[in-house]
């Protein structure tokens, strides 16, 4: 009777600890913190980030932008969904620069896609979490009249140029990528900065 016990007591512990790897498996993140080879984001003729023929997706831990500089601009980009030789609707560069510093923060506190993923995951899984398989993210087949690029320029270093698209699955420097989920969405966040 005392050799039975011990045999279910054993059999119980074994299937806890199986659950318990599971569990951390099914939590550990996905994707693999440094990623992809980094790349210079060239600027135009306007001083204006162009976004890459062939943008790769690249990531490594840190802050996206070095946290003090002395202005942002936004650039406007009209694609080729924009109607040859009508006017602008929006303003083709904005500049920031009383809010330039709060900005840089702002984009400091994106998630990266690991941390996108276990925020998903938490929110979304029942008792037992979803495996990073389960959930497909896309690119919606929206069309849009222009691309936004940033350029934060700063005192004592060399400016740091963000674009955003499908294929860099985020905000990029061309060395890190960070996620804009949440609202407000980082261009909201530039247009309240520049009327305050």
């Amino acid at each position: 009777m005392r050799r039975r016990w011990w045999v279910g007591l054993v059999a119980v512990a074994l299937v806890a600890a199986g659950l318990v790897v599971a569990y951390r498996q099914r939590i550990a993140p996905p994707y693999e913190t440094v990623t992809g080879e980094p790349y210079t984001i060239a600027l135009d003729a306007n001083g204006c980030p162009m976004i890459p023929e062939r943008p790769r997706f690249v990531d490594a831990p840190g802050e996206l932008v070095p946290p003090d500089p002395v202005e942002v601009v936004l650039c406007s980009l009209p694609t080729g969904l924009f109607a040859p030789g009508a006017a602008p609707s929006v303003p083709l560069k904005r500049v920031l620069t009383a809010g330039a510093a709060e900005f840089a923060a702002i984009l400091n506190r994106l998630p990266d896609r690991n941390a996108v993923w276990r925020d998903w995951q938490r929110r979304h899984s029942g008792l037992w979490p979803d495996s990073a398989s389960s959930r497909v993210t896309v690119c919606p087949a929206i069309g849009y009249a222009y691309d936004f690029t940033y350029l934060l320029r700063y005192a004592d270093r060399p400016p740091v140029a963000l674009v955003s698209t499908c294929d860099t699955g985020g905000l990029t420097t061309g060395a890190r990528t960070r996620i804009d989920v949440a609202k407000p969405h980082v261009i909201d966040e530039f247009v309240r900065l520049s009327q305050t």
